[in-house]
């Protein structure tokens, strides 16, 4: 009657002879209509014509990402991020309003020619999950599929947020984090198995985005972000950090909305550096950066060049530790001009940094010094230009990181900055 394009979706003629599935349909079709936003496909109208039940929803001209990955392979990071900050977005509407979508797929996940990426398929899935979490529908998407529901376990807005990190992933990568044979090999590895660093398949993904996608791939719905408003948050400030090389995915003035989401994690939570956050906890400053100079100090002299002196004691900068480590007078051979050879203390300081905040937080547990000695190792591996060596010593480290966060022992805000600070190491020592 107003003469607009929509698109219609039936449901199946053999789930209409269940009436309790026919019955959820329109419930779950009346909570997808009542979700209003630009980043979610909106329902108009859903009924029945005598067996076949139907949902009348937006047409969305343009494509999926399904569609766009075949395209181009993969995306460039900085668009891949706004694809994300998008999506998330829209789950902070339908999960503020109790939907959980349950399948967060590139399949599902609409861009229109502006660039504005729609969510679509509310109801639908959770309806398609909620009837069976073993049949080929379900497993037909096990490469975004949470450790939990995999596990027929109860799931809520943080899988959709694994999900998530398996499509952001993709994205970067070309590939989704898990492969297998088969739906159910597929599924078992999203339980058992910790992802590569998506920086080792492509070395553009930066410290801060990579650190997002490995949060939301954590095994444990509690070491993961809490809500889509504060992996919006991160993803914000990825896309900040990534500069003007590239532009993003939609242009700021296209009337998107552009309003911070609320985020149950503070704002510099996941990626201000430990030294601002020592400057607001005068009680522990002076040992923790005595500590870390300690830390730079052993650290350079052992990396120095053979036949370079050191400078002088009195010569060493008073600023923070990030600075502390010069450079030699005379070039080194083994440095390279784009990463300096002190910015390896200076990450291994600051890991150092993050997991004793962490500690007098509560949020870190002692035995997280091991992952201090770890680093320790792949330094002298590095050192000794061992680099298959540093390679094993590497994954470990990003292994024992997960174990650590999946076990709880490493938990909260201080999570997302231990992972960080770790991934900005191994990019350093891969760099080298």
């Amino acid at each position: 009657m107003l003469e607009r394009t929509v698109a219609v979706k039936v449901l199946s003629a053999a789930s209409t002879q269940d009436r309790e599935l026919v019955a959820r349909f329109g419930r779950e079709a009346r909570a997808a209509a009542a979700l209003h936003h630009p980043n979610i496909v909106a329902v108009f109208d859903s009924g029945a014509d005598g067996d076949l039940q139907y949902l009348v929803m937006e047409y969305v001209d343009g494509q999926s990402l399904a569609g766009l990955l075949r395209q181009e392979g993969m995306l460039e990071p900085r668009r891949a991020a706004e694809v994300g900050r998008q999506v998330c977005q829209a789950l902070a509407a339908a999960h503020a309003a109790g939907l959980v979508h349950r399948d967060i797929t590139p399949g599902n996940l609409l861009v229109d020619p502006a660039g504005l990426v729609k969510v679509a398929d509310f109801g639908i899935a959770k309806l398609a999950a909620a009837t069976t979490m073993t049949g080929d529908e379900v497993l037909g998407t096990a490469a975004y599929l949470s450790p939990e529901q995999a596990q027929g376990r109860p799931v809520d807005g943080r899988s959709d947020l694994y999900a998530l990190g398996c499509v952001l992933y993709e994205l970067v990568t070309g590939a989704p984090p898990f492969a297998g044979d088969s739906s159910v090999a597929v599924a078992a590895r999203q339980v058992t198995e910790q992802p590569i660093p998506p920086s080792d398949r492509n070395p553009r993904v930066s410290p801060a985005l990579e650190a997002v996608v490995l949060t939301a791939l954590a095994k444990q719905p509690a070491a993961r972000y809490q809500s889509a408003a504060a992996m919006a948050q991160d993803l914000d400030r990825a896309i900040a950090n990534a500069g003007a090389d590239s532009m993003p995915l939609v242009d700021p003035g296209a009337g998107l909305p552009t309003d911070r989401l609320p985020s149950v994690i503070s704002a510099g939570a996941a990626t201000v550096p430990m030294a601002s956050a020592a400057r607001r906890r005068p009680g522990w400053v002076p040992w923790a950066l005595v500590a870390a100079l300690g830390i730079i100090v052993l650290v350079a002299v052992a990396l120095w060049p053979r036949g370079v002196d050191p400078p002088a004691a009195q010569q060493q900068p008073t600023g923070p530790p990030a600075s502390t480590a010069a450079p030699p007078a005379t070039p080194a051979a083994t440095t390279s001009p784009t990463q300096p050879q002190g910015e390896l203390p200076a990450a291994l300081a600051n890991l150092a940094q993050v997991i004793t905040a962490g500690q007098q937080q509560g949020m870190v547990d002692n035995s997280a010094q091991d992952l201090l000695k770890q680093a320790e190792e792949v330094l002298r591996a590095a050192d000794e230009g061992k680099a298959e060596d540093v390679d094993k010593k590497l994954q470990h480290l990003h292994r024992k990181t997960d174990e650590q966060i999946d076990k709880g022992k490493i938990r909260g805000p201080a999570a997302t900055q231990v992972r960080q600070a770790v991934v900005q190491f191994s990019q350093l020592v891969r760099s080298r």
